[in-house]
């Protein structure tokens, strides 16, 4: 009977192992093509995402064909008319076609659409590990 248990004991402990998976993988930054796809994303990202000129850092997350995944920090500069505007976002970039996600109750779902299912778990989960 006590070997019964132990072997369940053992199953289940597999079984948890298993299924718990690592954290999601991110592209390394010492790399020229990640700095590269990252500089490129920095300079087309400011007008799309602001409707106006400022800057952007960002962070590569990933990449699938001709898709990349990004997290993105932008601002503009404080004018004579208000202050500094910004915008902290996850983002999909197919060539230059910038996609942000929904806002409020969409947001998840439309994070889901935009990005492969280990990464939109990752952005949803623990999004503070993917800033630039």
């Amino acid at each position: 009977m006590l070997r019964r248990h132990v072997v369940a004991v053992g199953l289940l402990a597999g079984l948890v192992t298993g299924c718990t998976e690592s954290p999601y993988p991110l592209p390394d930054r010492d790399t020229a093509a990640v700095r590269d796809e990252e500089k490129r994303l920095a300079a087309l990202l400011p007008d799309t995402l602001l409707g106006a000129s400022g800057t952007c850092r960002v962070r590569l997350l990933g990449s699938a064909g001709s898709s990349s995944f990004a997290w993105a920090i932008c601002e503009t500069a404080p004018t004579a008319d208000g202050p500094a505007q910004g915008v902290s976002v996850p983002v999909r970039v197919d060539e230059d076609q910038v996609t942000e996600p929904a806002d409020g109750a969409g947001y998840a779902a439309s994070v889901r659409r935009m990005f492969p299912r280990r990464l939109a778990e990752t952005v949803l989960q623990d999004p503070g590990r993917l800033h630039p």
